[in-house]
């Protein structure tokens, strides 16, 4: 039954509202947990914890073999339904501990790096944590009652990262990550579960679901390649530099990417189970997309750019001096990032329309782009790498966007012109930031941080009212309705 239009669009910013406040809440404390827990913790720790996900994501990313997706996309789904895919994530979850169990010493000798195998082992907990909140989850998120979502998300988020910094600071190095991290998904497994009024019991008899596994094997297709380019990196300088390097590209990475793998989530979450409610409606998530991309276009260009101009002055402030060494490549891998997060908006459209296929080739070209280029930064060691993603990504951005948008019959001016002035206006504002910092040299480095924030949100918001004084109106009439 199609969605009444005022409703519908009641539902979506409730939804917004209800995950964005309370992820934001949620996150205060979080990132100063991150914080706090990366100035205790070495390099080295989180070198191999990355070298350690790789493998983990790998095999998480096939054990769920796009369940929770095809849930959400399905207009219509039953209980028999639900029982059978369930049944297919309690199959596929349990070969996943097994290949984990057995593959550990493999990725251990991979690495050079002994101490992979019992992490590996340990951390395969996580394949029974998962698969028993995938269902619950992707009901809630179907059903669009990100209320109560979003204080699952919150709950295990804010726990996880305290009873991390509680480890971190009794001297537990890399296990306080690991533990942390197996405690996220432990108190997520109990909390959708026990917030769900049912319990669906496995079927393992798959006949009339082949609908919904073929759409969760095509989306785990293109969560593979995705799994490949978000990891090649790792892998490289993993492999090629060792543990100490790669896990001062991990931190660097993590914090350049706080503001996207925090909120991003939100609006991919609510945005695909919106436009898969109203798939059949494409002019209507074809509006809906360019708003998308409006919003996070102001917002994330400023944002990134902004990190990359005040990163000297900010990150030994924050993290002490011994992660100096970050900066520039904070520095470089910000640049991209805004890039990466536009990125993002596009797919969640291409799926709840029924179309994986499209992003699974796009994921693809990506995996391909990027492991070409990254084998060649490795080369120049920890900044080629960096910069390997500078130069090849806007390539890959420019790729696939031509391609979902070509799908959704959305033209490529329309999706330029939704990014041209935030994208313009934070390279001025950069530009400034670094021109300012001639004159505030002689201040201390707080102050000077503090004067650099100030002049960069005050620059840009005087270039919305200077030469987008609509943006400003509009901005105005939104958060008064």
């Amino acid at each position: 039954m199609p969605l009444d239009e005022t409703s519908f669009r009641t539902k979506v910013l409730r939804g917004f509202l209800w995950v964005g406040v309370g992820t934001f809440m949620g996150q205060l404390i979080s990132w100063g947990a991150t914080i706090l827990v990366i100035r205790i913790l070495l390099p080295s720790d989180y070198g191999l914890m990355a070298m350690a996900l790789t493998f983990i994501a790998l095999l998480t990313t096939i054990s769920e073999l796009g369940i929770g997706a095809s849930i959400i996309q399905a207009e219509q789904i039953k209980d028999g339904e639900i029982r059978q895919i369930f049944g297919v994530v309690v199959i596929s979850i349990f070969l996943g501990w097994i290949l984990s169990y057995i593959a550990a010493p493999i990725i251990a000798l991979f690495y050079n790096e002994q101490r992979l195998v019992p992490i590996i082992r340990i951390m395969s907990i996580n394949f029974f944590l998962i698969g028993l909140y995938v269902v619950p989850e992707s009901l809630f998120v179907r059903e669009m009652d990100f209320k109560t979502k979003a204080k699952i998300d919150i709950s295990a988020t804010v726990g996880s990262s305290l009873f991390t910094l509680f480890l971190a600071f009794k001297g537990m190095g890399v296990w306080a990550l690991i533990l942390g991290l197996i405690a996220l998904h432990a108190t997520k497994a109990v909390s959708f579960n026990v917030a769900r009024s049912s319990w669906f019991k496995p079927i393992f008899n798959y006949k009339g679901s082949g609908r919904l596994v073929r759409f969760g094997v095509t989306v785990t297709g293109d969560r593979l390649f995705y799994y490949l380019y978000t990891q090649l990196d790792k892998i490289i300088a993993g492999k090629f530099l060792g543990d100490n390097l790669l896990g001062i590209y991990a931190v660097a990475l993590t914090l350049a990417s706080i503001p996207m793998e925090k909120v991003l989530p939100i609006i991919t979450h609510v945005s695909f189970a919106s436009y898969s409610r109203i798939q059949d409606d494409i002019n209507r998530i074809r509006r809906n997309l360019l708003r998308t991309i409006h919003m996070i276009s102001f917002a994330s260009f400023p944002i990134f750019l902004g990190m990359a101009g005040v990163a000297p002055e900010a990150i030994p402030l924050i993290l002490g001096s011994k992660w100096e060494s970050i900066v520039l490549p904070f520095q470089l891998l910000s640049l991209v990032l805004p890039l990466k997060a536009l990125s993002n908006v596009l797919p969640p459209a291409i799926f709840a329309t029924g179309k994986p296929k499209v992003n699974l080739l796009n994921m693809a070209i990506t995996c391909v782009i990027m492991a070409i280029a990254l084998l060649i930064g490795v080369n120049a060691g920890l900044l080629g790498i960096c910069i390997a993603w500078i130069f090849a990504y806007p390539i890959i951005f420019l790729i696939t966007s031509i391609r979902c948008l070509r799908v959704l019959g959305i033209p490529f001016r329309d999706f330029f012109s939704e990014i041209k002035f935030p994208l313009f206006a934070s390279i001025f504002m950069l530009i400034s930031i670094i021109l300012l910092k001639k004159i505030t040299v002689s201040l201390q480095s707080f102050s000077c941080l503090i004067v650099l924030i100030i002049f960069g949100v005050v620059f840009y918001s005087g270039l919305i009212l200077v030469f987008a004084r609509d943006e400003y109106l509009n901005l105005k009439t939104f958060l008064q309705r």
